[in-house]
């Protein structure tokens, strides 16, 4: 491929090919080219919240544990196994003793120490997934106890993001910056693949490690290539002429077509994702009164956007939760009934009232709720005005009470598959937007608040489900928000791909390490 950007060099270190004996060999054959509408920012692992980092860095390292493909349970990866004090302040982690970097040193607990401490220097990125984390110790070469100043019921699942980087290559470059210079443009991983190309205007190249630690069995690629492309119908064009083999940017409409199209394959997975339309709670206008918010909650029909805007890709939202999740409440929201939202109207003289909403009017889904709330509500007599805008602009009008509208459209996308990661940072008052935090509704209940922090604290998922429910009647009864949809995560594939699952703990990625072509 010409790249037409400078590229960058990943260190020679990271790319040696490293000798190992016993490993189970299906040599990878073949290039996997997948479209992708934003950049990467960087290549540093402390940025793995963010989709673009954590689509590359997913084969790229490993972490302590990781959630499978498909699956909501995360399960051993450079760990072996885990024990957890009686007090949940302490887990102590068995690594394995066969995992070699890719610049041929050997993982020891020393690695998770010196990766732990770089992040939580940092204090930001994917450490504000580890709750109450507060340092590593090193038992021995293979035994790693990381403590916590409080139990965190959720801990475990989060450090799936958190990956694991050679202590041996990162050290000589941590200066006064902790290396995030030489972590943007280089990897210090363990994974089945690590880049060779890197132009993140244009595209990323990831080679397969020869003699990766775990081995090769089934059909694998021998390279990936991420290759930039913002225009869905560019992205078609690709598929369509078989430069690309995944494309999950174009547009519904195209994949409705493409889903009957011999040669292609359309992948619906059952994401975690829900598009909020969050209300100013904290207004001193109308929406500062749970019964308008209640008018507003029944003036939006999640059904009939499901059917015409996702075009039936996706889950019916009745609350914040996925219905598969542990403590999903069911209709913890107040459903649509245009006719009961009128007489609200009519009984407590609300028509005339004008509201403000943002939202991305780059984004389809966002533009399209906007304007069947905008109809619904013309219809009672409230005029909805719709202000469109970037996300940046966006997240900063929501971080200040005089500056944030009535309500504002936003998705939720957790770091891990736990309620905690939707719950407590878009509606515990810790996190409101004027602290900082993505509580964009400025919620603050004392007893929601005590509910999701309690959950926090329990390592019992059966008493963090009873907690997590009492929450959301809770946030169901005071209208909170109103959750629009469930999005499916809808992928257009050639159909020579073979292996792609989507996986809801890394939302926006693709599994490539276990893809293959036919």
């Amino acid at each position: 491929m010409k790249f037409l950007a400078p590229v960058l060099s990943v260190s020679a270190a990271a790319l040696l090919v490293l000798s190992a004996t016993n490993l189970s060999w299906a040599a990878p054959t073949g290039v996997l080219v997948i479209a992708e509408n934003e950049t990467p920012e960087n290549l540093d692992p402390a940025n793995a919240t963010n989709s673009t980092v954590d689509q590359l860095l997913l084969g790229v390292y490993d972490a302590l544990v990781q959630f499978k493909a498909g699956q909501l349970e995360a399960t051993p990866q450079l760990a072996k196994s885990w024990a957890i004090s009686e007090d949940g302040r302490t887990y102590t982690f068995t690594l394995r003793d066969d995992v070699t970097f890719h610049d041929g040193s050997k993982l020891t607990a020393a690695d998770v120490k010196f990766t732990l401490d770089r992040l939580k220097a940092a204090n930001a990125g994917v450490m504000n997934n580890l709750g109450s984390y507060s340092s590593a110790e090193v038992i021995d070469d293979h035994t790693v106890a990381l403590k916590l100043d409080a139990p965190f019921g959720p801990f475990v699942s989060a450090l799936s993001r958190i990956y694991i980087v050679s202590k041996a290559m990162v050290e000589p470059h941590m200066g006064e910056d902790n290396a995030r210079q030489w972590l943007a443009v280089n990897t210090a991983g363990s994974g089945p693949y690590n880049i060779s190309e890197y132009a993140p205007t244009e595209a990323v190249t990831l080679d397969a490690v020869p003699e990766y630690w775990g081995g090769w069995n089934g059909n694998h690629v021998a390279t990936v290539v991420f290759r930039y492309v913002s225009e869905p119908s560019t992205q078609l064009a690709l598929l369509q002429r078989g430069e690309v083999q995944i494309a999950p940017d174009v547009t519904l409409d195209d994949k409705i077509t493409l889903k009957t199209t011999p040669g292609y394959v359309v992948d619906i997975g059952a994401a975690a994702t829900p598009l909020f339309f969050t209300i100013n709670t904290a207004s001193a206008g109308p929406t500062g009164n749970p019964e308008f918010r209640r008018m507003l909650s029944m003036s939006f029909d999640r059904k009939l956007h499901l059917e015409q805007v996702l075009r039936g890709f996706g889950t019916l939202a009745d609350g914040p939760l996925p219905p598969t999740w542990m403590g999903y409440e069911p209709k913890s929201e107040t459903g649509f009934d245009l006719e009961g939202a009128r007489a609200l109207v009519e009984k407590n003289g609300w028509k005339g009232t004008t509201l403000t909403v943002r939202y991305l009017p780059a984004i389809q889904e966002e533009q399209l709720a906007v304007e069947q709330l905008q109809s619904n509500l013309g219809q009672l007599g409230i005029t909805l005005k719709a202000e469109g805008m970037t996300w940046p602009a966006q997240a900063a009008t929501m971080g200040k009470l005089e500056t944030t509208a009535d309500l504002n459209v936003t998705y939720s996308f957790p770091a891990f598959p736990d309620p905690h990661a939707i719950l407590n940072t878009s509606f515990n008052g810790a996190f409101t937007g004027l602290k900082g935090g993505l509580n964009w509704s400025q919620y603050d209940n004392p007893k929601v608040n005590d509910l999701l922090d309690r959950a926090a604290l329990s390592a019992d998922p059966a008493e963090r489900g009873e907690l997590y429910r009492e929450a959301q009647k809770l946030l169901g009864a005071d209208h909170v928000a109103i959750t629009a949809s469930l999005p499916g995560s809808v992928v257009a594939l050639s159909d020579k791909v073979e292996g792609y699952v989507y996986n809801p703990a890394h939302h926006q990625t693709f599994n490539y390490m276990d893809i293959g072509l036919k």
